[in-house]
């Protein structure tokens, strides 16, 4: 626990820098952070997928797919044609495996589907971390604070009330009671950050309702993270965070908020 509360402490600060100063001519600092955990989120999903094989460095053609897409949306995302380059991007991708699934003998559709798996899922969300910081500091600082207070409060709540499992084949620890909590705290505390601070055009009662439902998304995001790890009988991704495991580990939820935030941003 103390290696924990160590870890985490040196990751909010270190974080929280980053976000800070990440803007005007420094932009490229924390945009650049967000391409580099892609490219490690990527690393870390390629490894748990291809556990039990024999090492090839056919298999890790994801990572540098990724990271391409994640430095040139982080580039372009300013750009009147970059959901052209998205569209493009992926057609392409997929156009690359169907040439791969055809000629290679041993590239079976698993293989497939895992290696596009990858590439969208280690991405989008860090791609969204860069695009909501480029818009404004109180964005990214809002998604953080729905993850993080949504953790926190399921967590401490668990422990304490927590008696009827949420997910059991999933996440054993995780209770109702203390998802509920997670929800309505991280959701309602977020909510009147957002509020208070002009987040968002919308009055009181929409900025909470749409911060429980960023709420629910983070503990989905959760969720899925701890799935993919359970079936591969892993427990943590990487220990690149002593205590917390590895970056998938502590962004799992809000790479899922941040992507549907970004969506909100872009249409409004």
């Amino acid at each position: 626990m103390k290696q924990r509360i160590i870890t985490g402490t040196i990751f909010v600060v270190v974080l929280g820098l980053f976000v800070y100063f990440g803007e005007g001519n420094l932009e490229f600092l924390f945009s650049g952070l967000a391409v580099i955990l892609s490219l490690g989120a990527a690393i870390e999903f390629s490894r748990m997928l291809n556990k039990d094989k024999e090492f090839c460095l056919f298999n890790y053609l994801a990572v540098p797919l990724t990271f391409l897409f994640s430095l040139l949306s982080v580039i372009f995302f300013d750009e009147a044609w970059y959901y052209l380059f998205v569209f493009v991007y992926l057609v392409s991708l997929i156009l690359i495996y169907a040439i791969i699934f055809v000629f290679k003998e041993n590239f079976t559709k698993k293989d497939f589907s895992e290696q596009f798996l990858t590439i969208l899922y280690t991405s989008l969300g860090f791609i969204g971390f860069a695009y909501l910081r480029s818009i404004s500091i109180h964005l990214i600082i809002y998604l953080f604070m729905v993850a993080m207070l949504t953790d926190v409060f399921a967590y401490f709540f668990g422990i304490k009330f927590g008696k009827h499992r949420l997910a059991p084949k999933i996440s054993p620890k995780k209770s109702i009671e203390g998802a509920i909590s997670g929800l309505i705290f991280g959701g309602v505390i977020s909510g009147l950050y957002a509020y208070f601070l002009d987040v968002f055009n919308f009055g009181l009662i929409l900025t909470i309702g749409f911060s429980l439902v960023l709420s629910m998304i983070s503990q989905i995001g959760d969720l899925v993270a701890s799935k993919f790890k359970r079936e591969h009988e892993i427990k943590d991704y990487s220990q690149i965070f002593p205590g917390h495991g590895g970056i998938l580990d502590r962004f799992d939820s809000s790479m899922f908020i941040a992507i549907f935030l970004m969506i909100l941003v872009m249409v409004s």
